[in-house]
């Protein structure tokens, strides 16, 4: 799954998109890291280990690491289900995603960086970072200020007989952010941060224990919107494309998810 994720981010630009003025290829600024997780056992232990061995060699920079949760594993050892903060909260405050972002800066620490937030059940990638390079420079060119936050939100395959319900659900959405833009759920499976000028993370935390272990993405935002020019944009530019998980469904009213826009608990802020 890593070689096809490393092979299909590509995809996230349009060919013209690909190369810079001065030759530069977009991959050069783009660095990937793996959070390879699951409920402790000394069986998957031994499975993470080996899968932190991975090596392939393609143009993106990257790295793996391998963590476990519940009784006996690296993080929130009293979990019993998935604990969606905590894994998130691991994984952008590991050495291994510094230094990638390190690396990145160079020579420029006020260099735009942006955590893009993707989940594995990814298909299609459909061009969303061509997307967001143009939503950045159409508010750059606003008002100097970049965006806090965005997100194209994602739909389900059109093969899958749930894709019109998920479009549906990401067309509410659009219209409400154009009322107020954390009127919506800014989903895990594709929304962006930016990372302070000088920082090699993101400082705000996922976790809030009030939430119990999910809204992952809303915990967060509603942290980083105190922070100064705030801007928050939720787009109708071309989505992510993810694989439908088993716990989605429909209802006679639509799209019934953890974040759907049918559930009033699912403002960003």
């Amino acid at each position: 799954r890593c070689r096809y994720l490393l092979d299909a981010i590509i995809e996230g630009f349009r060919e013209q998109d690909r190369t810079f003025t001065n030759d530069r290829k977009v991959l050069q600024d783009v660095a990937v890291i793996f959070g390879m997780n699951g409920k402790h056992t000394p069986e998957l232990v031994q499975i993470l280990q080996e899968l932190a061995t991975f090596r392939y060699s393609c143009k993106v920079n990257f790295a793996i690491i391998t963590y476990t949760w519940g009784s006996g594993g690296t993080i929130a050892q009293h979990a019993t289900d998935p604990p969606f903060q905590d894994i998130r909260e691991h994984l952008k405050n590991n050495p291994a995603t510094r230094n990638l972002v390190e690396a990145l800066r160079g020579n420029d620490p006020r260099s735009l960086i942006y955590f893009s937030f993707v989940d594995s059940d990814t298909i299609e990638f459909n061009f969303i970072y061509s997307e967001y390079l143009q939503i950045v420079k159409e508010e750059w060119e606003k008002d100097k200020i970049p965006p806090t936050v965005m997100s194209t939100g994602y739909e389900f395959h059109p093969g899958n007989e749930h894709h019109i319900a998920s479009w549906l659900d990401r067309m509410v959405r659009t219209a409400l952010a154009e009322v107020y833009p954390l009127f919506v759920y800014y989903p895990e499976p594709n929304f962006c941060v930016l990372v302070h000028d000088t920082l090699n993370t993101i400082e705000e935390s996922f976790i809030d224990r009030r939430r119990g272990n999910i809204m992952e993405s809303p915990v967060l935002i509603s942290r980083v919107k105190t922070r100064p020019n705030f801007k928050a944009v939720f787009s109708d530019r071309k989505p992510i494309i993810i694989d439908a998980p088993k716990r989605f469904g429909l209802s006679v009213k639509g799209l019934v998810t953890g974040q759907s826009t049918l559930s009033g608990m699912t403002l960003a802020q």
